[in-house]
């Protein structure tokens, strides 16, 4: 049995305290660093930061003792908004990071780096190859969602037609004013929140990854983008929407592949039922629908705290299963990365479709 890994955290936001509080409780694992942004947070114990007892690591705001420290891997939870290209400064960052030997698994970005520019995939491949590390991108959606889900799901099939999969996320319950405003709640319709930016970079990028672990050749992406109007000022938890303002978003990623719809996702973010499209409900839960030969696959399911007790949260913990479901992929995939051949680590599985046996991919096969 292997030492534990080696973990720094970097940036203790909403997905960074969710890897927190699994880490540390982990005995193959070892907490050996955070990087935090606020200097509220600089020399803050991270147990007592999250309520509970001292671990005897303190967070820090110094980037350069902690892209210096001795580690195996890093969780990179920069914010969502942050920029991911070529010359940013999270990218160069990141590969720092990589540089120094330290692989790097992140749910902000770089799920499929090519998709964006092959200047971007060059640098960070670049960057594992020097420092002999892995990066990986993955999350719930982008990540477990499609990657993984959606494209096993399709092992059932042989040919096919159109995937379709809803995500319903009821907006009610968050309390954060940066990320409701994020999303658009209570802006004027002629402003542009950062949502459709992060969204474009993001689901453009997992359909493009998903066609790619499928060997589909995609031709490009196109996007719609629809938004709920407050019917009444609506009070949500951090402020209250005027009538006639942004109160929600309903947008949609069509993978085109042979000038024909494949793939479509579908994000519907809300707080007024009545906004919700024919037939669905209220909650947070997935619709997936895979029109195919021989066999067609529909399904719905739910990310909860406990199914058999019914709840979304435990006591004391706010954190929402979402977030921890982007987190535990970061953590799964700790293994795969301190283990793989240095590199880019895409998300290759052995049970999904392939339109043609011949090239199906998996780090299973031998060639």
């Amino acid at each position: 049995m292997r030492a534990p890994y080696k973990v720094i955290i970097w940036g203790p936001g909403i997905v960074g305290n969710a890897c927190l509080k699994e880490v540390i409780k982990k005995p193959e694992l070892e907490l050996v660093a955070v990087l935090a942004y606020s200097e509220s947070k600089n020399g803050v114990d991270v147990g007592e930061y999250l309520g509970m007892d001292a671990v005897g690591v303190s967070m820090t705001t110094d980037q350069e003792a902690v892209i210096a420290m001795e580690a195996d891997v890093v969780l990179f939870s920069v914010n969502m908004s942050a920029e991911l290209n070529v010359d940013s400064e999270a990218t160069n960052i990141a590969c720092r990071l990589l540089e120094s030997g330290k692989s790097l698994v992140t749910s902000a970005g770089w799920w499929y780096p090519a998709y964006h520019s092959q200047a971007l995939h060059d640098k960070l491949e670049a960057a594992c190859k020097k420092g002999g590390s892995c990066l990986h991108g993955t999350g719930v959606n982008p990540g477990w969602l499609y990657e993984r889900i959606i494209s096993t799901f399709t092992g059932a099939s042989t040919t096919i037609k159109h995937i379709h999969v809803q995500e319903l996320s009821d907006n009610s319950h968050i309390e954060s004013a940066d990320m409701m405003g994020g999303l658009g709640y209570g802006s004027e319709m002629s402003e542009k929140p950062w949502i459709e930016n992060v969204g474009d970079r993001g689901y453009e990028e997992t359909l493009a990854l998903t066609c790619h672990v499928m060997g589909v050749k995609l031709d490009h992406i196109e996007s719609e983008k629809k938004y709920f109007v407050a019917r009444e000022d609506t009070r949500l938890i951090p402020f209250t929407v005027k009538k006639g303002k942004r109160n929600g978003v309903n947008f949609l990623y069509h993978a085109i592949v042979d000038g024909k719809k494949f793939i479509t996702l579908e994000e519907i973010w809300y707080v007024d039922e009545r906004d919700l499209p024919d037939g669905l409900h209220r909650g947070d839960y997935y619709n997936i629908k895979i029109e195919a030969e021989p066999v067609s696959v529909r399904g719905q399911f739910q990310l909860m705290a406990s199914v058999e007790e019914n709840l979304e949260h435990r006591e004391g913990d706010n954190t929402l299963p979402a977030y921890y479901a982007t987190a535990m992929p970061m953590i799964q995939a700790i293994p795969i990365v301190c283990g793989a051949t240095p590199g880019i680590v895409l998300p290759f599985n052995f049970a999904n479709y392939a339109p043609d046996l011949r090239n199906f991919k998996s780090p299973l096969i031998v060639r």
